[in-house]
């Protein structure tokens, strides 16, 4: 087998940010006392953290049946077990490359139901963006309900405030940004009849025309309400966790909101599955709301364990289900002729 430097690349990332998130789980737990923290996991109620577990898969099938309405609103009909097999089967894929599940979930629905894959992409893309509003909605919530905790969050993790500071006043953020804008400006005005700014132009054009369409879409108060629904199950996926340690059960509905807002920015790191980054989220809000920090490593790694063994598990269910997913023959052919 030919190894390509493209290939090569791909490896090399994948290996560092599985790296940097091992890195960062190290330097959090290289002085816990090992026999201590498994004691404090052994005293979890883990039917509690099994009970939890149904609420991260429905929250998945509902984000499976939002990602339907976009795709009909193109005139493409392939089965809902297709289209929510691939959405589990995302999360799977995700473990092995970061992000490479968001492509794969694309298309493998266009492999199997013969929708071309720039379809898939633009409402998968489209899907996503109402899921980070979605997201950046519920830490402004929590942000808004309990200021107090990040400014404290802030005062004692300075180094936040100072790596943003030190992107915008670095004078290589503003080049590389400068440099990019020449660079457009160089393509459209000299290269513009080469045939990759034409493929780019035709993408944008029909970009713009598939937007139109899907936001003339009918189901609209669908999609907001399995997106709400959807948003509510991953918070008691996580929030119901809180009940199987003492040291959680009594922090309240509003504290499980506000740290499970900052697991929602320990996921946006590129790394697999969230290693490292959602446990020092985890780790760090539970101490500042009075959480002892071996409870609160125990907590973050009997949580993220579990539930990371979940997505797994049902995600492999979607890989492998996707070709076996009964398909209309009529349907396909309508899909091909598009």
């Amino acid at each position: 087998m030919k190894i390509t430097a493209a290939s090569l690349k791909s490896l090399m990332k994948t290996v560092l940010s599985l790296l940097l998130g091992l890195f960062i789980i190290w330097a959090m737990y290289r002085d816990t006392n090992m026999g201590e923290l498994w004691t404090i996991t052994r005293s979890a109620n883990f039917w509690v953290i099994a009970f939890s577990l149904i609420f991260g898969l429905i929250g998945n099938v509902l984000r499976g049946l939002r990602w339907e309405l976009f795709v009909h609103s193109l005139g493409y009909h392939p089965p809902r077990a297709s289209v929510i097999y691939a959405t589990l089967g995302n999360y799977a894929v995700n473990f092995v490359l970061p992000r490479a599940g968001d492509v794969w979930r694309c298309g493998v629905v266009s492999r199997y139901d013969h929708i071309p894959f720039s379809k898939t992409l633009e409402t998968f893309l489209i899907d996503k963006m109402v899921d980070i509003i979605a997201g950046l909605t519920v830490i402004l919530v929590s942000v808004l309900l309990y200021i107090d905790f990040f400014v404290s969050y802030f005062r004692n993790n300075p180094q936040f405030a100072e790596k943003v500071y030190s992107l915008f006043s670095s004078v290589w953020t503003y080049l590389i940004l400068a440099a990019m804008l020449l660079a457009v400006v160089v393509m459209y005005t000299f290269f513009r009849r080469s045939w990759l700014v034409i493929k780019i132009k035709r993408f944008i054009n029909t970009l713009r025309y598939d937007l139109k369409v899907i936001s003339d879409i009918k189901e609209k108060k669908r999609i907001i309400i399995y997106t709400i629904l959807l948003w509510l199950c991953f918070y008691l996926y996580f929030y119901i966790c809180f009940f199987a340690f003492d040291f959680t059960s009594d922090l309240g509905p509003l504290a499980g909101l506000i740290v499970f807002a900052m697991t929602n920015i320990g996921i946006s790191v590129p790394v697999q599955g969230g290693i490292g980054p959602w446990h020092f989220m985890v780790i760090s809000s539970l101490m500042i709301l009075g959480v002892a920090e071996n409870q609160a490593l125990a907590f973050a790694g009997a949580v993220f364990t579990i539930q990371s063994v979940w997505q797994i598990l049902y995600g492999l269910v979607g890989v492998f289900a996707m070709p076996h997913v009964k398909r209309n023959a009529e349907e396909v052919n309508h899909a091909e002729n598009q």
